[in-house]
């Protein structure tokens, strides 16, 4: 693929990507020609067209994350390790109202998938002594808790086109039209 036609394909998505976590518009901007700079500098390392959109999004991140450590060391901030809380703090926030609706995904689900869901994913129970709790063999809490987090996602995708990289990291989420 052709930077011109990366560029037409990606700019509005990437701007909008940078925006969100950027203040500054003016550095977004910036950030974003950055962006498209170290894409032609590097396009010829990607293999295939369908792992173009995680390696874009993947440099867009890498260089935000830059951003913010190369102002951090600015304003002499004593942990680089805050610049990436400030990523993920604002990557939670995409991800806050997915949230609210995982209790009611959950409680959607067939009982023999719940509670075990309950118990492993938000109570943190590990999944060796559920098998205790529920009197089942180890591969069968497997089976049924990797069961429920598959229609746990099913559901999700019903309800919301949902965006990640290839970390399984959520890029974007958009809720369909669909009453969910």
């Amino acid at each position: 693929m052709e930077i011109a036609e990366i560029h037409n394909e990606f700019h509005s998505v990437l701007n909008n990507y940078i925006v969100k976590r950027v203040n500054n518009r003016d550095d977004a901007q910036d950030l974003l020609q950055e962006v498209f700079i170290k894409i032609y500098g590097n396009i010829s390392g990607v293999d295939k067209k369908e792992n173009l959109k995680s390696w874009l999004f993947t440099i867009t991140k890498n260089t935000i994350i830059d951003y913010y450590r190369k102002n951090a060391n600015k304003a002499k901030l004593t942990s680089a390790d805050s610049v990436t809380d400030v990523i993920n703090e604002q990557d939670f926030d995409r991800t806050k109202e997915l949230e609210k609706c995982i209790h009611h995904f959950i409680e959607q689900l067939p009982d023999e998938y719940r509670e075990i869901i309950i118990d492993s994913e938000i109570k943190g129970i590990k999944q060796k002594d559920l098998g205790d709790k529920y009197g089942l063999a180890y591969p069968s809490v497997r089976s049924r808790i990797q069961r429920g987090r598959a229609r746990l996602k099913e559901m999700f995708m019903d309800c919301c086109k949902i965006e990640v990289d290839r970390r399984g990291n959520i890029l974007e989420a958009i809720p369909k039209p669909k009453k969910c």
